[in-house]
């Protein structure tokens, strides 16, 4: 309990001194003059690992390389997790020299998701351990590692979805009367829905090896909704949004219109579609620059769009570009049909 309860959330602590630190001006106004985000990371590390991270210590950062190996997220060798961590703890520390207090503060919260991530992992090493329909023996000891591991994760899990953490604590709390009665597929899958609220995905956990392999329910997010749909260029969706990936189709149909100077082709690519299909219509490239809501731009007070918008001073500003290609408008008003290089040019703007 001390490493995952107390020295886990003295680790929180000192970010948010940090940030406080930062608010009143004085990075340095602690113990002994030191900045709390290096007592952050050092918490988190310890003194035993040395100059490069050896795994060999006994605090938060060799725990997660431990649980790396056990679940396949290690990268050359090294857990993710510490190097997610690293990698926020390192622009927290950039913002809080810049003056970006707010900024850094709003990092926090990711650190936090990646320092659960080994405690989910925990949970579900122990889970498997503790469950009597797969284990034989004395099984005190993983069940009391298991329960070590799931209260340190609770509170986060429980504001997550109550109905999980009470469903969690009855099978793994330490000394309930029927430990892991709903069996360790079942708590891995109430583990899996909250994967996203608690701010991790199914590859930062990984899927709990045992020789090898996965036992059955164990892959990464075996079974649990959050794994049915597809994975687009390295991003495992959480959504059907096959349809939407079609638009690209579109894109493509457009391109190869406008290469060959069809620019009628090119415009019914561009205008109407016919791959991207919506609940009653058809999605369309014009329709991300041109699509209303309540009379009014379907983007309007979004901070980019707003400012696009008032430096090309038109709502419609990425149709106006486009469709100067693709009407022979604006620029092109005066551009010949019979010019390959003008038609060359107008399919470089459309496109």
């Amino acid at each position: 309990g001390a490493q995952y309860q107390n020295t886990w959330m003295y680790i929180i602590h000192e970010m948010e001194d940090a940030v406080a630190d930062c608010r009143a001006g004085d990075l340095t106004a602690n113990d002994k003059g030191v900045k709390a985000i290096d007592e952050a990371w050092v918490f988190w590390a310890g003194s035993l690992e040395g100059t490069e991270g050896t795994g060999n210590g006994v605090q938060m950062y060799a725990l997660a390389e431990k649980r790396a190996a056990n679940f396949a997220t290690q990268d050359h060798g090294k857990a993710v997790v510490n190097r997610k961590v690293l990698d926020n703890i390192n622009v927290m520390r950039s913002y809080l020299k810049t003056g970006l207090c707010n900024a850094a503060a709003l990092t926090i919260s990711t650190v936090v998701s990646q320092m659960t991530v080994p405690l989910i992992q925990g949970t579900i090493r122990y889970a498997y351990h503790g469950d009597s329909a797969v284990q034989s023996g004395d099984l005190k000891k993983g069940r009391a590692e298991g329960w070590a591991f799931l209260a340190a994760a609770l509170p986060q899990i429980n504001a997550c979805d109550s109905g999980v953490a009470a469903m969690l604590r009855s099978n793994m709390e330490y000394g309930v009367a029927n430990p892991m009665a709903a069996g360790y597929k079942a708590v891995v899958q109430q583990l899996q829905s909250v994967y996203t609220c608690l701010g991790f995905t199914c590859a930062d956990v990984g899927g709990y090896l045992v020789d090898g392999a996965s036992p059955d329910g164990l892959a990464a997010c075996g079974g649990a909704p959050v794994s049915t749909f597809a994975t687009v260029a390295g991003y495992a969706l959480e959504s059907d949004v096959s349809e939407h990936a079609k638009i690209d189709l579109d894109q493509r149909n457009m391109e190869l219109k406008s290469d060959q100077f069809d620019w009628v082709g090119a415009k019914k690519a561009y205008a109407e579609g016919g791959n991207s299909a919506k609940s009653s219509s058809m999605r369309t490239l014009q329709g991300f620059s041109t699509a209303t809501k309540d009379g009014q731009p379907k983007l309007a007070g979004q901070k980019y769009f707003d400012m696009y918008r008032t430096y090309w001073n038109s709502a419609t500003y990425a149709d106006d570009f486009v469709m100067q290609g693709l009407d022979k408008t604006g620029i092109f008003a005066s551009a010949s049909d019979s010019d390959a290089g003008d038609n060359k040019a107008r399919a470089e703007i459309a496109n």
